[in-house]
């Protein structure tokens, strides 16, 4: 992970977001696809502290031992197991100006839509929403349910983020949860469009 971001040449666009948010003192929780979670940790290294909500799958256990190296701490849950105690934990972090990390699409999917606990956790947290996507001109999509990307190292990289403000009631949750799809999407495809990739 550390190599690869070493040796991509990034274009970044829309960081000023979350910075404005930190230097506001404002918590936030990042989001992004399942599938580009591999760069995730690099990425984010010595930036405001963050804690990441993994799964207690093998995998989401093999991800939280690897983004430790990163000084990124875990909550364990999903949307699947113990959604209820990582919502209460969520929310004592934002509470405690700790920003939250999440893919909406995991453990399990399906791929790129939204589970509500995002919109939920937002609302209730009165936490911005930073949306994060990220591409490379080098890669290898791997066949499983997320068509999971391993970037290549020495490759063109584009990073583009979005701060959505959070939900106001629960009338607007479905539609938020809906937006972030549209939106994180939307991020995706012009990432990979700045670097000569067909939307994946």
């Amino acid at each position: 992970m550390w190599f690869v971001n070493r040796t991509t040449r990034w274009t970044v666009r829309g960081d000023e977001g979350p910075a404005a948010l930190a230097r506001e003192g404002r918590a936030f929780i990042v989001c992004f696809w399942h599938q580009r979670i591999f760069m995730m940790a690099p990425i984010w290294a010595r930036r405001q502290p963050i804690h990441m909500l993994i799964s207690s799958h093998n995998d989401g256990l093999l991800i939280s031992k690897a983004v430790a190296h990163f000084g990124i701490d875990t909550i364990v849950g999903s949307t699947n197991r113990g959604a209820a105690a990582a919502l209460r934990t969520m929310l004592d972090r934002l509470r405690n100006g700790i920003n939250i990390g999440l893919t909406p699409d995991g453990p399990r999917g399906p791929a790129r839509k939204a589970a509500p606990g995002i919109a939920i956790a937002a609302m209730m947290g009165n936490a911005p929403v930073v949306l994060m996507a990220y591409s490379v001109s080098r890669a290898r999509f791997l066949d499983s349910w997320d068509r999971f990307l391993i970037p290549y190292p020495f490759s063109r990289g584009a990073m583009i983020w979005e701060v959505i403000e959070p939900p106001k009631g629960k009338d607007q949750l479905d539609g938020f949860a809906r937006m972030i799809e549209k939106r994180l999407d939307a991020a995706s495809a012009e990432a990979d469009r700045m670097v000569g990739r067909a939307p994946a």
